[in-house]
């Protein structure tokens, strides 16, 4: 049984839904869908106290009654909706929320700032695999910065400032490009609101930085395309950079005017203006702490409504007693309908011929853990169109959210299904060249194996009795134990799939043996 649950997430600069499947037996979330609209609310924050203009009211009755309808129409029966630092500095947030109540039906919690920065976390913990050592979360958001400290998963502090990029604008509203006056200017606030919190934190420990937020996306955009990684700009979730290409780019944001800043390959309209004063946040940041690598999670605040209620409701496990690329793996298979014994079969028997050839390809855990997650949904495909499903299966990686995976690692995959039958690796194949050269030689080594794995699966439709190999600098002979008497009608089939790929990538000649296991039955 599944509930459809929506997630409000009503921002300084724009209001976020998200719509979740919440699977009641299988105690697993699926994100269905996600939506962005910009309202720019604490540009209607007025006067001395701060309170709402009437025109921002009414713009965000309108946009949350869209956002409403949309979550509906896609069979949401329960909104979750929160606040954040606007509706904490307005003195007639009460108004706004009751009019969504009474108009919308919809009940809208505002956070406080360690409400806001704990559930951030509870959303980035379901999005990333996060590293074992100490590591910093850090959301920009149009009001407010929350911050995170965390290892293995577990918060240990936490806080919240009033450092949002409309904040800064409206408190440096300097002529564009920033001046270097403003920026020390707002360096200094920067240092001067965070230094009540730094004791706290194991400082020169902290090598590793989580950022998100439309702010921090759209600067991995910028340095994706900066670096000439087209395939991690489409989808920055997990995409990893370090500091020196973030300073390169900064230097273009704190420098260029709007005019041309609009123009840097990847930069959004609406966030152009607030760039810049999001980029010198950071770079303060960083001089604080000797991050070496900045990992972006588009998992946030919104999922982590999504699981607090989830939790709170069916009492899900922690994520870490089901590893989070598993999950992925196995909830992508199931929206897409795949055939999970073939699945499973092609898995294992991708896994066995690579323990098998492992002194041959010299290929680690994680190449083995790539090939086995492709030898899985190589056949996902056959959801759009049985034929060609190898491309469709391709499409549909390259297009999924994977929570756990990294852009790269989306690419490899997406490559190892979409080679998994028909055609070998071609310089016409846009996505095969996108790839590094030292991922095309994964494909090479990788691939072949996945089809033979598939090859078996299909034909043997058993798992993996027994396989035994050896080599020469002439050929490779693979063994296989099979308990058809008949599979060697197949080989002919096989060899015409597998043979030339398997050549090409091990430089070494085929041969494939089948020996016969008779079943042995119970008496």
């Amino acid at each position: 049984m599944h509930k459809k649950v929506a997630a409000l997430d009503l921002g300084t600069n724009s209001f976020h839904l998200l719509v979740a499947a919440i699977d009641q037996e299988r105690q697993e979330v699926r994100i269905d869908r996600r939506r962005r609209e910009f309202v720019f609310l604490g540009r209607e924050l007025k006067g001395d106290p701060p309170h709402f203009s009437e025109a921002g009211i009414e713009r965000s009755i309108e946009t949350l009654r869209q956002l409403i309808k949309e979550a509906r129409q896609a069979g949401a029966e329960v909104f979750i909706a929160c606040a954040t630092e606007a509706f904490r500095r307005s003195t007639n947030a009460a108004i706004l929320t009751e009019a969504i109540r009474h108009e919308l039906g919809v009940e809208v919690r505002i956070l406080s700032g360690a409400e806001e920065a704990r559930l951030i976390h509870e959303g980035v913990k379901h999005g990333l695999p996060l590293p074992e050592e100490p590591y910093l979360v850090m959301d920009i958001g149009g009001g407010s910065v929350e911050f995170i400290w965390g290892e293995k998963g577990e918060v240990y502090y936490l806080f919240s400032v009033p450092l949002g990029v409309t904040a800064l604008q409206q408190r440096f509203p300097e002529p564009d490009p920033l001046s270097p006056q403003v920026i020390e200017s707002i360096q200094t606030l920067v240092r001067e609101t965070l230094t009540p919190h730094l004791d706290a934190l194991p400082r020169q420990n902290i090598y590793h930085m989580i950022g998100t937020s439309g702010t921090y996306k759209t600067l991995a955009r910028l340095i994706a395309h900066h670096t000439g990684d087209s395939a991690a700009a489409q989808t920055v979730h997990g995409y990893r950079f370090g500091p020196m290409v973030f300073y390169s780019m900064y230097q273009k944001l704190t420098t260029l005017p709007l005019s041309a800043r609009l123009h840097l390959k990847g930069m959004q309209a609406e966030r152009a203006p607030l760039l810049p004063y999001g980029a010198v946040l950071v770079h303060e940041v960083l001089k604080l702490f000797p991050i070496q690598t900045i990992t972006i999670s588009e998992y946030a605040l919104r999922e982590g409504l999504v699981y607090e209620y989830a939790q709170q409701l069916f009492s899900l496990s922690p994520p870490s007693e089901r590893p989070l690329r598993e999950r992925t793996i196995a909830t992508l298979g199931e929206k897409y309908q795949l055939p999970t014994t073939h699945a499973r079969l092609a898995r294992q028997w991708a896994e066995e011929l690579f323990d098998q050839l492992r002194p041959l390809h010299q290929l680690g855990a994680v190449e083995r853990e790539w090939l086995a997650y492709a030898a899985y949904l190589h056949d996902i495909g056959h959801f759009i169109n049985p034929s060609g499903h190898h491309k469709h299966g391709m499409y549909i990686l390259l297009n999924s959210s994977m929570p756990g995976f990294t852009p790269e690692e989306i690419l490899l995959m997406a490559n190892l299904v979409r080679y998994h039958r028909k055609n070998l690796p071609s310089s016409e194949h846009f996505h095969y060249t996108a790839l590094p050269r030292s991922q095309k030689k994964l494909i090479g080594l990788l691939a072949p194996l996945l089809r033979l794995a598939d090859q078996l699966a299909k034909y043997t439709q058993h798992e993996p009795l027994r396989l035994s190999s050896s080599w020469s600098d002439t050929q490779v002979e693979i063994v296989i134990t099979t308990t058809d008497a008949g599979a060697g009608r197949y080989l002919p089939s096989i060899y015409s799939e597998v043979q030339d790929f398997f050549e090409r990538g091990y430089n070494r000649q085929l041969v494939l043996k089948l020996a016969w296991q008779p079943v042995v039955s119970a008496s």
